[in-house]
């Protein structure tokens, strides 16, 4: 019991750090503890050990298609819909089973991609924070090979040195322009956006902007779904619920969405491998619905720099993701490849398309 616990509590640190990338896109971190309210009451139910939580990777995603609300919560809430309604009538396994295995990698190491410009992108932006935080970041990742240590490590270096730079390089810095190129906002001092329920413009809904974009972020939630609930389910002994956890990653961000918040997407978790892992893994969506309704991400954006998380965005776009997911893009290269490179330059529900596509073809295994 203690280890479930000590590892539900060590997932938080990732659960807020990665909320601040959330906050600083707009989204409300307050509205998210409702997902992950529901994630907890669903995931107990179907028994997971897969937990949902705030992904660098979705809210990248969903800010890539449309930047201004009430749009991308558009994204988020009908994001959700098929992951809803193919896991409540069991077909969310068929759907997945139908699609080529090199498809589903080939878009997850496009996201990698997208993630890694994204931390470039903060390079540029404030060197003098984002450069300390990528080398940090870079170091936790080699001496310990995980990822709580490298956002831990990356934020903490980040904002250090945002305290600790002179001035007047700070200035220059500022002079040269720091606004973000995917729809964040700039300053350290951004307010959380409130709590409540989004406008419904029925012609904004349909959009064709928001509808790609809501279809791709279902398509990164496949490929999350698949990947990261047989890697929990292989630590934890037990196979993999798909429709269930789906059902739990679907309703918590149509939850999250409605209200103001960002996607809720399925993750890689310590709370697998320990002796009560569904215990651990629920605990952890209960302690962030608590830390998130009274504000713990509001709090941490005061003093931490976005820029502070260059070094987890590249370490995951790059050692991580790509090591994981380029074997199977090589053993069916041109459907894989296809997939891969139409995620990067696009996104990935185009990416799921274009590979799916060559995958039928038969042209590519």
């Amino acid at each position: 019991m203690f280890a479930a616990i000590i590892a539900a509590l060590g997932m938080t640190a990732d659960g807020l750090a990665e909320g601040l990338y959330a906050v600083r896109h707009r989204f409300s971190a307050r509205a998210a503890s409702i997902g992950y309210a529901i994630g907890a009451g669903v995931g107990w139910f179907y028994n997971v050990v897969t937990p949902i939580t705030f992904t660098v990777e979705s809210i990248a995603v969903a800010t890539r298609a449309v930047k201004k609300p009430p749009q991308i919560l558009y994204v988020v809430a009908l994001s959700a819909v098929p992951s809803i309604v193919l896991g409540l009538f069991g077909l969310y396994s068929t759907f997945v089973n139908w699609l080529d295995p090199a498809v589903v990698a080939g878009v997850i190491a496009g996201v990698g991609v997208i993630l890694a410009g994204v931390g470039v992108g903060y390079v540029r932006e404030r060197p003098y924070i984002a450069v300390p935080a990528v080398a940090a970041g870079v170091v936790g990742y080699v001496l310990t090979d995980n990822l709580v240590v490298v956002i831990l490590a990356s934020m903490a270096v980040g904002t250090a040195a945002r305290y600790l730079v002179p001035e007047r390089l700070q200035d220059k810095a500022k002079s040269d322009g720091e606004s973000g190129d995917d729809g964040d906002t700039d300053g350290e001092d951004a307010e959380e956006p409130g709590v409540g329920l989004i406008p419904f413009q029925w012609r904004d809904m349909i959009a064709p902007a928001v509808l790609i974009g809501a279809f791709s972020v279902f398509a990164l939630r496949t490929g999350a779904v698949v990947s990261y609930s047989r890697v929990n389910g292989e630590l934890a002994g037990q196979e993999a619920n798909l429709d269930g956890v789906t059902v739990m990653a679907g309703l918590a961000s149509l939850g999250s969405g409605l209200l103001g918040g960002p996607p809720l997407e399925t993750t890689p978790a310590p709370m697998a491998a320990t002796p009560q892992p569904v215990f651990s893994t629920v605990l952890f969506m209960a302690l962030m619905a608590v830390l998130l309704f009274f504000g713990a991400v509001g709090r941490l954006g005061r003093y931490v720099p976005l820029q502070g998380i260059a070094g987890f965005l590249i370490v995951t776009g790059i050692p991580v993701i790509m090591p994981e997911n380029l074997p199977a893009v090589a053993e069916a290269p041109l459907v894989g490849g296809t997939a891969l490179a139409i995620t990067a330059l696009s996104n990935p529900f185009y990416g799921l398309l274009a590979g799916q596509a060559v995958a039928l073809l038969g042209i590519g295994g």
